[in-house]
């Protein structure tokens, strides 16, 4: 009993494990090029025949990840300078 006790704790402790980040690099005209495709996206889908709900959970979705993106992106000035020193 005491051992199945203590697996579980250590499963219950691992859950709280710090949270990861993932970081994806754009150059503007990559963002640039994406950012538009989603906006036409939208377009297209508040235009289209699908259902009401549907369309509006596409949309919400789309906006949400334009928000985080929004939010979290930085310009990396030192990935041009890295850049142009390899060359």
């Amino acid at each position: 009993m005491r051992k199945v006790f203590i697996v579980i704790a250590a499963l219950g402790l691992l859950s709280f494990a710090a949270e990861k980040y993932i970081t994806l690099k754009f150059s503007e005209n990559q963002l640039g090029f994406h950012w538009k495709n989603m906006e036409t996206i939208k377009k297209i889908v508040d235009e289209s025949n699908i259902p009401h709900a549907q369309a509006k959970f596409i949309i919400a979705s789309i906006d949400s990840l334009q928000k985080d993106i929004n939010k979290t992106a930085k310009i990396d000035t030192n990935s041009v300078s890295d850049h142009r020193s390899k060359q």
